[in-house]
């Protein structure tokens, strides 16, 4: 078996437990979100949340997808000797976090972590960036558009986590009978959008 494969395999198996982390997260998100029916759903407990996860495998620093939703802010990260950072194309940073990652039933370590979002940055984030003892992992424009997270809108359950989905956005095989209770969310970062042309004239 070769380095690459070794590489993938540990990878899928990591990002199976990011999954369920993630999937933990939003569930609790949507559950906070439901109020007694005598009372109004609180404006102040919704916001744009970044999620990202991430993670140790075999010495070996991963990121994974990350995505931007509507709801409540999960509790934030034990600080720790990992350092999360968005960065825009000129290298400033737009957010930086210090976090611990936790152990896995696999035996690595991860984490998933969600940060305040600014609905700008889903045209200014260039690179996401996870630094930690075991070195460096990034994410840029041509990662995000690849990833896709697709939940239940009723639920809040995480019914699947693509790297490379589909560009043409469709559901994976399997979950097209439920799309109707299905909502997608496409990684980050993404490339800019092109401006409107402009009519001659």
């Amino acid at each position: 078996m070769n380095g690459r494969r070794t590489r993938r395999m540990w990878r899928a198996g990591l990002a199976l437990g990011l999954a369920a982390t993630a999937g933990a997260v939003l569930a609790a998100d949507l559950s906070a979100q439901e109020p007694p029916a005598s009372q109004e759903k609180p404006e102040a407990q919704r916001t744009m949340v970044l999620l990202v996860s991430g993670g140790v495998r075999d010495g070996e620093i991963v990121l994974g997808p990350a995505f931007a939703y509507e709801g409540a802010m999960p509790p934030p990260a034990e600080p720790g000797p990992y350092r999360l950072r968005g960065l825009d194309a000129e290298g400033e940073t737009l957010f930086s976090v210090t976090l611990t990652p936790g152990e896995i039933s696999d035996g690595g370590k991860g984490f998933t972590a969600g940060v305040p979002f600014d609905p700008a940055w889903t045209e200014a984030l260039d690179r996401i960036e996870l630094r930690g003892p075991e070195g460096v992992a990034a994410l840029d424009r041509s990662d995000g558009p690849r990833a896709m997270l697709v939940r239940d809108r009723v639920t809040g359950q995480v019914r699947a986590i693509l790297r490379d989905a589909p560009p043409s956005g469709g559901l994976p095989p399997g979950l097209e009978a439920d799309s109707a209770r299905l909502e997608i969310i496409r990684g980050l970062p993404r490339p800019p959008q092109d401006p409107p042309e402009r009519s001659p004239g």
